[in-house]
């Protein structure tokens, strides 16, 4: 049973309030390395998890657990602990004596609300670490004793044996004085700074107890206290080898002159040195651990060799990962263990047909690319590609362990903050939570393939950083253009959507064509980004060589031959690269007049509903009321609604009717129109299958008014396929990447 007193409920108030704010949800994981921050673990309190310790604290923490099992906590308000915590220390007041009608000090006021302190819990636990590291300094004390007993009794034999030769009564003065110094001097040494390490550890301990809020790192330091310079203590070579004790000036003017020649001479003698004697009072294994896994990590950092050019310091380089990659896993499958209850976690909320394994290794390794990582170097989280209903992505936590788990350092701790031992993933169907959007490229056809994403392909081949510094840089280099989509920048994290899906298929297509240029020892590579500055000057995407499975760093945009980074362009790069293309013949920006064009309204009345304008549903459906009772829903409708409303316009074969009729009818005019001005049809690109499409446009409400695009695809019979229409502004992003130049229905003042 938990066991919270009032005073561990202050202080927890105290911590929990500054560490996590009031009034924010946070997950339980969070909470868990708040308290840990603080030497602070549930078993201090009684309770088995953080979740148990938050039932019992309902004073000031409320626990919210939601329907897939994500557990959070706020901290709330509570203004009488507030005003404790804020007001002064009294002092305490004289005892007044009986007789002279004083206070009496050992009554309390009736009615009055009892105040308390604020008490760090965990301190038996403490109290008992610092009783273990008193034991642990005695036998220090004791070996050190026999120790220099032993180094006596050395010397006292070598006296001995002095004394047969000549000069033998100055050899054992000499002997004499140097035995009794040396012990003297180790056993004072050793004694004198264990006693006080010891005193000075439970002297911190107590101030624990009774001042808990005199610091944010609160708790007793497992490292001896001392005033020698901080780099002498901070690595691990300098806790592994005592350093000197402090010298007296008495102490100093006795000390033993240096060792003398074998044979004897009139210099005073020295013995030997005695063997180090470890003074290592505790021993924190985290600590430890930190230490080792930052040797580790500058270990595993690769040395830069030297090059004939100068290495430059681009100042457009993206911002490198709050988490430095040395360290963390490469392979998931292989360097990752994976329990079976999170795997059964995953297959519940992930399509049937999909892999997690393989979805976990391929979003790790674009998390470690993108920066999108969060947490520190032994507890690592990144998001999953596939969508909870609310739009947020699934998280997955890695753990780092100094125990191997079949045979394996790493292993997939939580999947939303779930470790599988509760039942918080319910299942959602055959198929599965939906997966982030991919890009407008996925709306080109109706069986996008995921693993041809242009995004996906740049994140496993190039360590960017961010996505907002890697685009931001290319933006500010770049000639002025409209980059983002309608809304975003104002409460949204991207600010360059369309400019990152044309970068990514830039890429993917350069490296189809093998238009990625390296060096001739292979560290340098740069491809063209099709763009220019303002001056006309082509701009190139800069890489480095990594030995990772991320093969590339991206290190900065440059033009030829300008600043440090285009001096190293130059001088490396033989030939430099041209930007990749995308047209091939006449077919790929005409819509010849003599083809058939066959309309999949299936596919457009399916899965596509969502991208029909509202009115032109609207004005076909009048007749059905449960297909306006759908549409006169909020702006935006979800999946689930779109889904129902296909199967109301299914069961219902005159709207169904309509609703086609006008579609062939404006395809009809679309196709008319664009045979006799070319010039409306704008060119794509796809790159699930590398082919160019042309896009028309579609007036569904009014006329000469463009409402959305229409994807025609050449067949290999001679047909075009009308398979999938976009909305303006996804159109415009997938015809920005052939040229920037578009057809005034489709231009960004219009459509962005």
């Amino acid at each position: 049973m938990a066991k919270v007193t009032p005073g561990f409920k202050l202080y927890l108030y105290q911590l929990l309030s500054r560490e996590l704010g009031f009034g924010k949800q946070t997950l339980l994981p969070q909470v868990e390395e708040a308290l840990a921050a603080d030497d602070i673990i549930p078993a201090d309190l009684e309770c088995e998890t953080v979740q148990e310790l938050v039932e019992a604290c309902p004073d000031f923490l409320k626990l919210t657990v939601f329907k897939k099992g994500r557990a959070y906590a706020t901290v709330l308000r509570v203004d009488e602990w507030d005003q404790m915590l804020a007001a002064p220390a009294e002092k305490e007041k004289p005892a007044g004596n009986k007789g002279a009608g004083g206070p009496k000090t050992w009554k309390k006021k009736k009615g009055g609300k009892k105040s308390f302190k604020a008490v760090k819990p965990g301190k038996q636990r403490r109290d008992r670490e610092a009783a273990e590291a008193a034991a642990a300094a005695e036998r220090e004390a004791a070996e050190a004793a026999a120790a220099a007993e032993r180094e006596t009794a050395e010397a006292a034999a070598a006296a001995e044996h002095a004394a047969s030769e000549p000069q033998a009564s100055e050899a054992q003065a000499a002997a004499d004085e140097l035995s009794g110094t040396i012990a003297s001097k180790v056993v004072a040494r050793t004694v004198a700074e264990i006693m006080a390490e010891a005193r000075a550890m439970e002297q911190a301990a107590l101030s624990a107890q009774i001042e808990p809020a005199t610091s944010e790192n609160e708790g007793i330091d497992s490292t001896p206290q001392s005033t020698e310079p901080e780099e002498r203590q901070a690595t691990p070579e300098a806790a592994a080898v005592p350093e000197p004790a402090p010298v007296t000036d008495a102490e100093q003017d006795s000390a033993p002159e240096p060792e003398p020649a074998p044979e004897p001479t009139p210099t005073t003698p020295t013995a030997p040195e005695p063997s180090p004697i470890s003074l290592t009072i505790t021993y924190d294994p985290y600590e430890d651990m930190e230490r080792e896994l930052e040797r580790q990590r500058q270990e595993q950092t690769p040395v830069p060799q030297r090059d004939p050019q100068p290495q430059p310091a681009p100042a457009a380089a993206s911002a490198a990962p709050s988490i430095p990659l040395q360290g963390l896993p490469q392979d998931f499958g292989s360097e990752v263990a994976c329990k079976d209850a999170l795997l059964r976690a995953l297959y519940q909320l992930l399509p049937y047909d999909v892999d997690p394994m393989a979805v976990l290794d391929e979003d790790w390794r674009m998390a470690r690319s993108t920066g999108s990582l969060s947490g520190s170097r032994v507890r690592v989280t990144f998001p999953l590609r596939y969508l909870h209903q609310d739009g947020t992505p699934i998280t997955a936590t890695l753990r780092k362990s100094t125990k191997n788990a079949f045979g394996k350092q790493w292993s997939l701790a939580l999947v939303d903050g779930d470790d599988g031992t509760g039942e918080t993933h319910l299942s959602v169907g055959i198929e599965g939570l939906p997966s982030a959007d991919e890009g407008a490229w996925s709306d080109l056809s109706t069986s996008a393939d995921t693993a041809a994403s242009p995004i996906r392909a740049l994140a496993q081949d190039v360590v960017i950083g961010t996505w907002d510094a890697f685009l931001g840089a290319l933006s500010a280099l770049a000639a002025p253009e409209r980059w983002n989509y309608p809304g975003e920048g104002v409460g949204r994290q991207s600010r360059y959507g369309i400019l990152r899906e044309y970068i990514a298929t830039t890429y993917l297509q350069a490296k189809r064509q093998q238009l990625v240029a390296q060096a001739t020892d292979g560290s340098f590579a740069t491809f063209h980004t099709g763009l220019a500055t303002s001056l006309g000057d082509d701009i190139y995407a800069c890489l480095t060589k990594r030995s990772d499975d991320i093969p590339w760093q991206f290190v900065g945009f440059a033009t030829a031959g300008s600043g440090e980074l285009g001096a190293r362009l130059a001088g490396t790069i033989a030939q430099l690269p041209s930007p990749p293309s995308y047209l091939s013949s006449l077919d790929d920006v005409v819509v010849a007049g003599e083809r058939m064009v066959i309309l999949d309204t299936d596919a457009i009345l399916g899965r596509q509903l969502g991208r029909l304008p509202r009115a032109f549903l609207a004005e076909r459906l009048d007749g059905n009321s449960d297909a306006c009772a759908i549409l006169s829903k909020g702006d935006a409708l979800a999946p689930s609604d779109l889904q129902q409303l296909a199967r109301v316009i299914r069961a219902d074969t005159s709207a169904y009717r309509r609703l086609r009729r006008a579609l062939d009818d404006t395809v009809a005019q679309a196709v008319q129109a664009t045979r006799a001005s070319y010039r409306l049809a704008a060119p794509v690109f796809d790159p699930t299958d590398g082919r160019t499409k042309l896009l028309v446009p579609l007036c569904l409400v009014e006329d000469g008014e463009a409402d959305c695009a229409l994807v025609l695809d050449l067949q290999p019979s001679g047909a075009y396929r009308a398979a999938a229409i976009l909305p303006l502004a996804r159109a415009y992003a997938c015809a920005r990447v052939i040229s920037r130049e578009q057809p005034d229905w489709l231009a960004a003042r219009r459509v962005l």
